[in-house]
């Protein structure tokens, strides 16, 4: 991650999604700098959840660009998106109850780290997911 001032770790460039001849999303130009926190509102309809969407990869872009510490990532799937970083979280947790904060946060790690996890090596034991974690 990049910790340069005036160096957006997240930005869209020209952002827009189409459905057919329905715009709902038209040249959104954003940037989030280093430790940055932003609120995205506005009311029903008004494109929030397909801007999270082309965010997060759950939908692709009819144009423009989504750059993560300056690298295009609209081409890459969620699932690729994970893996350097940038992640979707609901409001419905989906913690392990019969596990503590800890535990619940090293599989969270494991599985951005792509590190596999079985019933003979628990995660925890794992040193590059303890200090990530």
């Amino acid at each position: 991650m990049t910790d340069v001032p005036g160096t957006a770790v997240l930005e869209t460039k020209g952002l827009c999604k189409n459905f057919g001849a329905l715009v709902v999303a038209k040249d959104i130009d954003f940037a989030l700098e280093p430790g940055a926190r932003h609120a995205v509102i506005g009311p029903n309809g008004a494109g929030k959840t397909t801007f999270v969407n082309l965010l997060t990869g759950a939908l692709p872009p009819s144009s423009g660009a989504v750059l993560l510490d300056g690298r295009d990532i609209a081409g890459l799937a969620e699932h690729e998106r994970v893996k350097h970083g940038l992640v979707r979280t609901f409001q419905i947790n989906t913690l392990f109850n019969g596990l503590t904060v800890l535990e619940n946060i090293y599989l969270t790690v494991a599985e951005r780290m792509g590190v596999a996890t079985g019933l003979f090596r628990p995660v925890g034991s794992r040193p590059e997911v303890v200090a990530e974690a």
